[in-house]
This record gives C-alpha cells, structure tokens and sequence, in this order.
C-alpha cells in the first residue's frame, strides 16, 4: 500500500527553493514548509525531528535529532500502510 509522505522543511523561505534543492539531491518525497505554528503545535523542541501521523490524526511516532533507527521507520511505514484506507 502506498503512504502519504511530506517532509517538512524549516530552514527555507519559500517552497521553490526547497523543491529545487529536494530534486537536486534526488528525493522521491512531498515537501513543504513548516512555521513556528506547527513547531509549537507539534512540541518541536529539536532539529530534525521525525513524527509520523496515521490517518486519523494520531501520533505513532516521534524522534528527535540522531534518535531512532531505520528499521524502526521502516517499521512506522508497514503500519501506516496497513491503517491506510483500501482502495
């Protein structure tokens, strides 16, 4: 099953000059821009935080700068992609 993925950037001011650096260094995935809002909304506190969110909302995952491993994101994706709707 295919997962929705965005990678939200707060290091640039307009999504173009993310989107050109995104291709250039050959990323496959969505991205956007992030504000102090969504800092907050989130509790960010730390660069590089990764949180996955299911369909609903829900928060299954979080980690901070160095924290986590692949097979734990990997892990994070296979469960996304059986909560996903089916199509």
């Amino acid at each position: 099953e295919d997962v929705a993925f965005v990678a939200i950037d707060m290091g640039y001011s307009d999504l173009k000059g993310l989107n050109a650096f995104a291709q250039e260094q050959g990323y496959p995935w969505t991205t956007g821009l992030g504000d102090q809002e969504l800092l907050q909304a989130f509790r960010v506190k730390v660069q590089s935080t990764k949180i996955a969110i299911d369909m609903d909302g829900v928060i299954v995952y979080r980690a901070g700068f160095g924290k986590g491993t692949n097979e734990e994101w990997i892990s994070v994706f296979e469960i996304l992609a059986r909560r996903s709707p089916r199509t």
